[in-house]
């Protein structure tokens, strides 16, 4: 039936055998397929919001504390406090003969210069992997705790003389690993407060702290978050160092400060794993 819709479709139907086919030799360009980052990779490739986060900081600042007032305890220097070193280094140089703490100055100088190696590392670290990412502040933090950790397990196995009973004024050269090591791992804490953008609260710098504290115009006015971030950070360092001083004063030991100060930046570590993304990104999604 002509004209009919059936025959009109029958007439526009082509077998596949009349197509034309590709000839033999042809060549298509290939479709280039990028692939795709995992989740697992995404995750961690997010940048963390930065709210609450001072709440790391307080943290930092009683790790601070309690390491510094225990290191003091048993070796005379910091390892955080480089004003304090620097004050030991210059004593040092005019009593190189003393009788007792003939070598101080030798702790104080490998401190400081660990922590600048530390700065370092850790400034360099989080450049070029970007700071603010959460895989960045995971890593960095479990370096430290495995820093700290390492420490304890020197002296918690007698490599490393612990008992302040046995630290006597003339010094053992192997007191220098702790002291470096835990040198190095100090500047980690400075690198996130300025990551965070909490320049206010360094975790080591008590001075010029307690001077913008004190020269703060609005010291007195209600919702200032710089001056409570101040005040509390100091408190925090306070308690670590009473902490610190007491834990080593009963135990005669330096070994359980050091062991909380790892597992604390272990859990600073972990936090960072499950802390919040910055608004409006997607962790997981396609």
């Amino acid at each position: 039936m002509v004209g009919s819709p059936v025959s009109s479709f029958l007439d526009m139907k082509v077998s596949s055998s009349e197509l034309p086919r590709d000839l033999e030799g042809s060549s298509r360009s290939p479709t280039i397929v990028e692939p795709r980052r995992g989740s697992v990779t995404r995750y961690f490739n997010s940048n963390l919001s930065s709210r609450n986060t001072e709440h790391i900081l307080l943290l930092c600042w009683f790790i601070t504390g309690l390491i510094d007032s225990t290191i003091f305890n048993a070796y005379r220097t910091f390892v955080s406090m480089q004003t304090g070193n620097t004050m030991f280094l210059g004593i040092g140089s005019a009593n190189f003969d003393a009788t007792t703490r003939p070598y101080g100055w030798a702790k104080s100088l490998t401190s400081l210069v660990c922590f600048v190696l530390g700065a370092i590392f850790f400034s360099r670290f989080g450049t070029y992997f970007q700071a603010s990412r959460r895989g960045t502040l995971s890593a960095s933090f479990l370096i430290q705790a495995a820093i700290i950790l390492l420490c304890a397990i020197l002296v918690q196995t007698d490599a490393v003389e612990g008992r302040l009973e046995y630290i006597g004024e003339n010094i053992d050269w192997i007191h220098i690993i702790p002291i470096a090591l835990l040198s190095f791992q100090a500047p980690g804490q400075v690198w996130l407060s300025r990551d965070l953008q909490f320049a206010e609260v360094s975790t080591v710098v008590v001075s010029t702290m307690l001077y913008d504290f004190g020269s703060d115009p609005d010291l007195f006015r209600k919702g200032n978050g710089k001056r409570s971030r101040r005040m509390l950070g100091f408190c925090a360092l306070l308690v670590g160092a009473i902490v610190g001083g007491w834990i080593t004063k009963k135990t005669g030991h330096i070994t359980v400060p050091m062991w909380v100060a790892g597992c604390v930046k272990l859990g600073i570590a972990g936090a960072w794993v499950v802390w919040p993304a910055e608004k409006g990104v997607r962790w997981w999604g396609c």
